[in-house]
């Protein structure tokens, strides 16, 4: 049976210019312009779509098919093709979430769920981009301050070719599917130059362990310590610690600890370590090379002694979106510490879908993201 489906699809009037709401998604959820969040905070959003359309506020598509959402970089950044996600419907058994604990959205048929997708040689992204030759607008516009469109792929061959390689992709969501019936999806391939993948940072909390000096001689069985040139708190110190994070030598892995007063260090792991006999160390290999789970292992459990780090709604262990926000909160005072990762390189996530593994709570985000509400799916079609 297939995985992904055509599906009848819930047309609402959208302007020119979707405007962005102030909701903070939580990882990866969905965007929400503001059109649309008074549906998905209703009481009900299920029962609250289910009126709109009995009320003749939304128009039904004449029958199934799948639709393109095409996202140009935002004024101000290198051009290049767009990145292109495939909305479609998902089979609930269709793939396990990448990672524990993924965002659960509030309605199923509004929000849709990101599904990496792997392509190896860009036979996907070539059969999108033949698609979306072909396809009829929808609409076309913007969402803070991406050039957008939504365009309708009508049932044909380029169709067909899409979904048989989508039958054989390895596939894994970024949010929980519905148990109970399709998901609204939008599958991209990671073959998409224009994806990009960021990093959720840890940051601690009344965590009685942690003494910077003691911390600093201790974490040096497993990590060699490097001072920053620049404080942290200013943008010219932020962007160098980022640069020097992301430049370390290939093979070797690193954090960077943020202190009180804009201060920091880089921690690269020493290479050799014999991880398989630590207690809290993944027993897949090919998670145990994640720089958050050396992270989990050796400086959460191992230094600090911390437990189950990596547990939903830890008390202590605090996942935050953005480096800059992570230094603030720490100079403000909310967080004791705070330590920055880079992003997992993309072989590094299709590494852990042929693995068939999941990736601890919170590793990734991915950028950019298609917003809530360019069309909703009609599950009583």
């Amino acid at each position: 049976m297939a995985r992904v489906h055509p599906f009848t699809a819930l047309l609402t009037s959208l302007e020119p210019r979707l405007e962005p709401s102030d909701y903070v998604p939580r990882s990866n959820a969905a965007p929400q312009p503001s059109h649309v969040r008074p549906l998905l905070e209703s009481a009900n959003p299920t029962a609250e779509l289910r009126r709109l359309k009995s009320a003749g506020a939304l128009l039904k598509d004449a029958r199934p098919a799948m639709y393109l959402v095409e996202i140009h970089s935002p004024a101000g950044k290198l051009g290049g093709p767009p990145v292109r996600f495939l909305l479609c419907a998902l089979d609930p058994e269709a793939a396990v979430p990448l990672e524990h604990d993924p965002y659960r959205p509030r309605a199923w048929e509004v929000e849709p769920a990101v599904t990496l997708t792997a392509d190896d040689h860009g036979v996907l992204r070539g059969l999108l981009a033949e698609a979306s030759e072909r396809a009829i607008t929808v609409w076309q516009g913007q969402y803070d301050g991406h050039p957008m469109s939504l365009r309708r792929i009508e049932p044909s061959p380029v169709a067909k070719r899409i979904q048989a390689v989508l039958d054989e992709a390895p596939m894994r969501p970024l949010a929980a599917l519905d148990e109970g019936g399709p998901s609204l999806a939008a599958v991209v391939p990671l073959s998409d130059p224009g994806l990009e993948f960021q990093p959720i940072h840890r940051a601690l909390k009344g965590v009685e362990t942690f003494k910077e000096e003691t911390f600093l001689t201790l974490v040096t069985a497993y990590a060699r310590v490097y001072e920053l040139d620049e404080p942290l708190d200013t943008p010219r110190g932020l962007g160098a610690a980022r640069e020097r994070l992301a430049t370390l030598i290939s093979g070797q892995h690193a954090v960077l600890l943020v202190l009180p007063g804009g201060r920091g260090r880089i921690l690269r792991f020493r290479q050799g370590l014999d991880l398989a006999h630590l207690k809290g160390a993944p027993r897949n290999p090919t998670l145990r090379s994640l720089d958050l789970a050396l992270l989990n292992a050796l400086v959460l459990r191992t230094v600090l002694g911390i437990k189950d780090p990596e547990a939903p709604g830890h008390p202590q262990v605090f996942p935050v979106q953005g480096l800059e926000s992570l230094v603030r909160g720490v100079q403000e005072g909310t967080f004791q510490a705070g330590f920055a990762l880079n992003p997992p390189p993309l072989w590094e996530v299709r590494a852990v879908m042929e693995a068939q593994a999941t990736l601890p709570s919170r590793t990734l985000r991915v950028e950019p993201l298609p917003p809530a509400g360019l069309l909703f799916l009609d599950r009583e079609a």
